[in-house]
């Protein structure tokens, strides 16, 4: 993990309750969940949207991110955008967590200060130009049915690449 640069997509097939849910409604995935790479003083740190004790968007380690208790498998794609664009990308999913903006439990892609996970990758990219058309999938839930982009819509994409 030490070939990760800034702009990098990590996914990872969680533990938690929700992976698993995920997992049910996506399960030909191989993922569950998406975060972005910030390097920061050489540190590579995560952005993410996960349902937590606070709810604010994560900003944490990579090593904390891959941490054997939260993630069973994990995979790095990378973009073919130049770094100028990457750079404006992380700076949006930065943002986000500087906001203090929340994890969105209703999965609404019209809200823009409660985000999911692949949510906040969406408008990362959006919000510095550039529009990934990602498809979503409807899912019935308890609290009703929702169009949720999931994980593996971003591997499906051209323009990013498996590297590790």
């Amino acid at each position: 993990m030490k070939d990760v640069k800034n702009g990098d997509l990590i996914l990872r097939c969680g533990r938690s309750t929700e992976s698993y849910a995920i997992h049910l409604a996506d399960s030909n995935a191989e993922f569950t969940h998406i975060g972005i790479i910030k390097i920061e003083n050489n540190i590579p740190y995560v952005i993410h949207a996960v349902p937590h004790k606070n709810n604010f968007i994560k900003k944490e380690r990579l090593n904390e991110f891959l941490n054997p208790k939260k993630a069973s498998k994990v995979a790095i794609y990378r973009t073919n955008f130049n770094s100028t664009i990457l750079k404006n990308v992380v700076m949006q999913a930065n943002t986000f967590f500087e906001k203090k903006y929340i994890f969105d439990n209703e999965y609404n892609l019209q809200t823009n200060t409660k985000l999911y996970c692949t949510e906040l990758i969406l408008k990362s990219f959006q919000n510095a130009g550039i529009h990934l058309n990602v498809q979503t999938k409807k899912i019935k839930y308890v609290i009703g049915n929702h169009a949720i982009i999931f994980p593996s819509e971003f591997t499906k994409k051209p323009h990013f690449k498996r590297v590790i």
